[in-house]
């Protein structure tokens, strides 16, 4: 099942950087120097992308410098190239059919189609800068949750991070930022909600990443749960280890009690299929404190409301990282970004704090998310 699903991105993949190579040729003067240096670069890039998928962190550090860098960031501009192309042949059908080019463009082909050509360009690589100054902007979204039940303190302070997915390429420059910018918040609890390594341990050890995660200072720790990348690369036990010799708890299937206030619940990642339901999980957790559900993936939402669960905080969809991958994930998820109220059950999905590839996002953001949880009033027993 995970080669058809690798060959199927793979054809997807070729089908697009394909189309958008024949539309490029097209578009160049004759000449066959330009027309080579050109299909040299563009394959080159093309593969840069393939070989970072398929070897991942196996490759010597120079090589992964340029394929991170290059590879992932020629994704999205394939993407754009493709999308400009596809409306352009979208408008050149409408004329064959309907005659709507004005006699301006008639009269100039080639000089507009050389200005379109050069202005697609100036807009992808004004897209890839804007979008890659946006990722390392990382917001601080702060909500305020008053649940029903009542604990013994004015407020809890937990900051959410999820999506960091550590690598060669996600490093120890923005695991201190994110670091300084949880840190000023002066958290209670740290929560990080799945994917905190892209795939392999490598990273988390040889740049002392988890080490960085772990040395953030909180009041009563740091607490997280698998996602789905922690499965991909065979070290999923080694990568849960470490982080919890670094002073991060990870939670798959089991609930902590953390001072007589809160209750964390953990659940391991919907991509093992033998994970415990969530009643399963929930049997023998007490209903008289706020419960707080980390589950990597937000499907199911309404069970988490029968189930009595006063928070549950996710990740993995990015909001779709860069337009339009924000409009896809609102069709495939009911949340696919940020809160939502149900029942007594307080959700929020965060769009993460790191990336997965390309350090670009558009139309979405990275965030760190500050939630203060209140206490409801205190309900007295009713006298005999």
């Amino acid at each position: 099942m995970k080669w058809i699903f690798f060959l199927l991105v793979l054809g997807v993949y070729f089908s697009l950087n394909s189309y958008v190579y024949i539309r490029g040729l097209q578009i160049l003067p004759h000449n066959i120097w330009l027309k080579f240096t050109y299909s040299v670069f563009f394959w080159i890039l093309t593969a840069l992308f393939m070989v970072r998928m398929i070897l991942g962190e196996n490759i010597p550090e120079y090589l992964a410098a340029v394929a991170n860098s290059a590879g992932y960031t020629w994704i999205v501009a394939v993407i754009y190239f493709a999308l400009i192309s596809l409306s352009i042949d979208i408008i050149r059908v409408f004329n064959h059919f309907f005659d709507i080019y004005p006699l301006f463009i008639k009269s100039n082909y080639s000089f507009v189609k050389t200005a379109t050509a050069t202005i697609s360009v100036l807009t992808v690589v004004s897209l890839l800068i804007y979008g890659n100054l946006n990722f390392n902007n990382i917001r601080t979204v702060k909500i305020e949750i008053t649940t029903d039940k009542h604990f013994p303190k004015e407020k809890i302070r937990a900051v959410l991070i999820s999506d960091l997915h550590l690598s060669s390429y996600i490093r120890e420059r923005e695991v201190m930022r994110i670091s300084k910018q949880i840190e000023k918040e002066k958290p209670d609890l740290l929560l990080i909600a799945g994917d905190i390594t892209d795939r392999s341990l490598k990273p988390l050890k040889e740049w002392r990443l988890a080490e960085l995660l772990g040395e953030i200072k909180t009041t009563y720790g740091i607490y997280a749960v698998s996602g789905n990348h922690e499965f991909y690369g065979g070290e999923r036990d080694d990568i849960f280890n470490h982080l919890n010799d670094s002073g991060i708890t990870v939670l798959l299937d089991s609930v902590i009690t953390i001072g007589g206030i809160v209750q964390i619940a953990g659940r391991d990642d919907r991509t093992n299929p033998k994970r415990k339901s969530l009643n399963q999980l929930l049997t023998n957790v007490s209903r008289e404190i706020p419960i707080i559900l980390l589950d990597h993936q937000p499907y199911n939402l309404d069970e988490s409301v029968k189930e009595g669960v006063d928070i549950q905080l996710s990740g993995h969809t990015h909001y779709g990282q860069f337009w339009p991958g924000n409009l896809i994930v609102d069709r495939m998820y009911e949340l696919a970004y940020g809160y939502m109220k149900r029942g007594n059950t307080h959700f929020y999905v965060t769009s993460g704090a790191g990336i997965w590839g390309p350090k670009i996002r558009i139309g979405t953001q990275s965030e760190i998310v500050v939630l203060d949880i209140f206490p409801g009033i205190k309900k007295n027993k009713q006298p005999y």
